[in-house]
């Protein structure tokens, strides 16, 4: 068992993907339950080494899931719309995916992306936008500064919702585990503390997750 779910859907998304794209939300759910939790150590000062959400990590195995279930991955962006960047994480069948784990910000500029593609019947891959899926890891997960959590996505895309400033269905995912329980997790030491790509270790362990003492503290997470 992989990691666990939590939706929040806008603007109809919840009849769509039961509906019109049952069997991509059934790909993708399937695919994130899938992913085996990747963390890392913080380099933080004071916290140096403390378990801390692995976004690359992360993202390289949510793409090796999707991938295999048939996802196409870093679909380009055309080029009269480059403003909003280079490409969108995945696309299938008129369901484009973005995976957030970056800083918050970021949300606005996939929300963006998504409601001009659907609202402008504009063609990505030769496939019309229909609905959007935006991935973001639970606020139990401690991670680096400034990074987007799920609840806080909720916020924003709520107040957006209700004051009607985007149309285009949208379902929003949040990447949780359960308290009181020991996962299978893959932690992975880096080249370089900050920044690096390149793998220095990686092995897949066994974490203990507990919650904080305060109801809004993040997880407690030891490492076997």
């Amino acid at each position: 068992m992989g990691v666990l779910l939590q939706v929040t859907d806008f603007n109809n998304a919840d009849e769509v993907f039961r509906d019109t794209h049952s069997s991509e939300w059934g790909a993708i759910s399937s695919a994130l339950q899938a992913v085996t939790l990747h963390l890392k150590g913080s380099d933080q000062a004071g916290i140096v080494g403390t378990p801390i959400w692995d976004a690359v990590g992360n993202n390289a195995a949510i793409k090796g899931e999707l991938v295999a279930r048939g996802w196409q991955p870093n679909i380009p962006i055309p080029a009269p719309y480059a403003f909003l960047g280079k490409d969108v994480d995945f696309l299938k069948s008129g369901v484009v995916v973005e995976v957030q784990f970056s800083n918050y910000p970021f949300l606005l500029n996939n929300l963006l992306r998504c409601e001009l593609f659907f609202k402008g019947g504009i063609d990505l891959a030769g496939t019309r936008i229909e609905a959007g899926i935006i991935i973001a890891k639970g606020k139990m997960f401690a991670a680096s500064n400034s990074t987007l959590y799920y609840e806080q996505a909720v916020d924003q895309l709520t107040a957006l919702a209700q004051n009607n400033v985007f149309d285009a269905p949208l379902r929003l995912v949040g990447l949780f585990e359960s308290y009181d329980s020991s996962p299978p997790v893959v932690w992975t030491t880096y080249s370089a503390a900050r920044y690096s790509r390149t793998v220095s270790t990686r092995r897949t362990t066994t974490a203990h997750i507990q919650k904080g003492r305060k109801a809004a503290s993040r997880a407690i997470i030891t490492i076997t």
